[in-house]
């Protein structure tokens, strides 16, 4: 009887610890998709208890309350602003809308990037909630109650010009240091617009080599992990054959740097040993999409039907500058 009593109460204090992880698991969980959607609408975590926070958000969104539990309510705000599976999300058309008025996607959180568009196509702000404004901006936008958005396969390998938004280097850089970047020339397939100019990706320093006095220069390898489409869903992206061979054509050699590719006289320039590597922010380069992928698209795109080459806002001088700091015809001082 003994025995029985201790297998029960074992097995008993077994599924309370078992419960009591998993709830704080799911109050975390909670918690950290509630300030994910904090950011995205307010630019900011917000300060508070999380229910005083979460009735909040469903006024600016929608004007109300639902009768629901924590967790089916903010499900609920993850479905509205990020979830593509069945229409585009309110992430998507905010961008969709930007773009068709500027031919450029904004940073930060949505009340203020719709306050600019309202002063912009209608005058003056609205007071209504996030869904009511968008719906105006629409009309406003494509003279239409929906966005011409539509899913489209987006292609293995597509190439994607970008730039950091950072600088990054190998004097204070460490591996495992995050590395954000932005789209500069939009990305448009078949005549629909997939990746637009200023959306975000995120990649990792992946290998890092410090320069040292007796001339080993510094060297970085950066993985580009992911970059947004203007669905707003992140697309997997890697540098590959196709991107380096476009680099390579176009001597964009503080961009080829960020991924290790080997730069030597050929490029034009002699190296100085012994120099960290320190590559600006707004140096361009090109990545490419990782796999075959079912994407929303803004059909009928209007800007670049392809990657130029050659025209660029700020690369060459960029390049120019990064080769003469890391490389020098005539100055052998070592600097590490």
């Amino acid at each position: 009887m003994l025995r029985t009593y201790k297998i029960f109460f074992s097995a008993l204090l077994t599924a309370i610890i078992f419960l009591s992880t998993n709830i704080s698991f799911a109050a975390e969980s909670a918690n950290a998709l509630l300030a994910r959607i904090e950011r995205d609408t307010y630019g900011t975590v917000q300060e508070g208890a999380l229910l005083p926070r979460l009735n909040q958000l469903e006024k600016d969104y929608s004007g109300r309350n639902l009768q629901e539990d924590i967790n089916t309510r903010i499900e609920s705000l993850r479905t509205i602003l990020y979830d593509n599976s069945t229409t585009p999300s309110l992430i998507a058309k905010v961008n969709a809308i930007e773009w068709n008025y500027g031919h450029e996607v904004k940073s930060g959180g949505i009340v203020n990037r719709l306050a600019d568009l309202e002063i912009a196509l209608l005058g003056e702000q609205s007071d209504g909630t996030i869904i009511d404004r968008i719906r105006e901006l629409t009309r406003a936008s494509f003279g239409r109650d929906d966005i011409p958005m539509a899913e489209v396969q987006l292609p293995a390998d597509t190439l994607i010009k970008v730039a950091l938004v950072y600088p990054v280097g190998t004097r204070e850089g460490q591996v495992g240091d995050a590395v954000t970047f932005k789209v500069v020339e939009d990305v448009i397939v078949n005549g629909d617009l997939i990746f637009a100019r200023g959306l975000y990706g995120t990649g990792t320093i992946a290998e890092l080599t410090k320069a040292t006095d007796w001339g080993r220069n510094g060297k970085l390898v950066i993985d580009f992990h992911k970059v947004n489409g203007i669905d707003g869903n992140e697309i997997d992206t890697y540098v590959g054959y196709e991107s380096q061979n476009l680099m390579t054509e176009n001597k964009m050699v503080a961009g080829a740097a960020l991924v290790g590719m080997n730069i030597d006289e050929s490029w034009g320039k002699n190296l100085v040993f012994g120099k960290n590597m320190e590559v600006p922010a707004d140096t361009e380069f090109y990545i490419q999409t990782k796999s075959l992928a079912t994407v929303y698209a803004l059909k009928g795109g209007r800007g670049s039907l392809s990657i130029d080459k050659s025209d660029s806002e700020f690369g060459d001088d960029l390049d120019e500058d990064f080769m003469k700091d890391y490389f020098n015809d005539n100055d052998s001082t070592n600097n590490s």
